[in-house]
Order: structure tokens, then sequence, then C-alpha cells
């Protein structure tokens, strides 16, 4: 079950990443679950809201944001891949996070998700 998992979590991520344009990217991605009574619609619309944020208030943003559900198994479990341009675009998301709004921004997911791992990929394209 847990390979079924890893197999669809790369192929969500692949879709994602088909999204991306053709450079050199940090990816990030999060391994969650949905709290009880809540919809992935919830967590979109959380992640909506980050997303608007933390462009706003990283310089050059750029970043993207996609949320994969499992097609099959746990449906309980989906993935969030956030995509920045370069390091320093993730490490100025960090900082800007790591600020007093930053922080009430990550309290959005209360209730809502609870992740219990995330990853950091540099993607390199293939020529």
């Amino acid at each position: 079950m847990k390979n079924l998992l890893s197999v669809a979590s790369v192929a969500t991520i692949a879709l994602c990443l088909s999204n991306v344009a053709i450079a050199d990217s940090i990816v990030e991605a999060f391994t969650c679950k949905l709290e009880e009574d809540k919809t992935i619609e919830d967590v979109q619309a959380k992640n909506s809201e980050w997303l608007k944020w933390i462009n706003a208030n990283v310089e050059g943003g750029g970043i993207t944001s996609a949320v994969g559900t499992a097609v099959v198994g746990d449906t309980g479990t989906f993935i969030f891949v956030d995509t920045y341009p370069n390091l320093a675009t993730w490490a100025a998301a960090k900082d800007a996070l790591d600020t007093e709004a930053g922080e009430a921004l990550d309290d959005l997911f209360d209730g809502v998700s609870d992740c219990s791992e995330n990853r950091l990929w540099k993607i390199e394209s293939t020529e």
C-alpha cells in the first residue's frame, strides 16, 4: 500500500511539474491528510489564500502551488506541491513565513489538514 501511495505521489508531482516552464526550479512537496469533516475544496481555498500572500510578500514572486489527490488508495491523503523559480526565492519565502504575518498565514491550515512530511527537490530539465 505504501508503494502504491509513493507511485501516486510521484505521478502527481510529475503532472504538476509538467505545468512548470522548462527550467531548473525548486519544488517542495508536503504529504498531508484531511482533518475530519474537511474536504479537498477546503484545502484548495486555504492554499489559494496562501499562494496569493506568498507571491505578494516575496520579491519577484513566480511561486506556484498545486494540490495533488490520490486517484486510488487513501483518498484522505493528498500532497501540496509548491514550485519556486530558484533556491533564493524558496529561501525568501521561508523568511517571509517566519514573520508574524507569515506565521499567522500557516495557521490557515489548522483544522483543515495535517502535514506529516515534506521534501525539497531540485528539478533540472533534461536535454
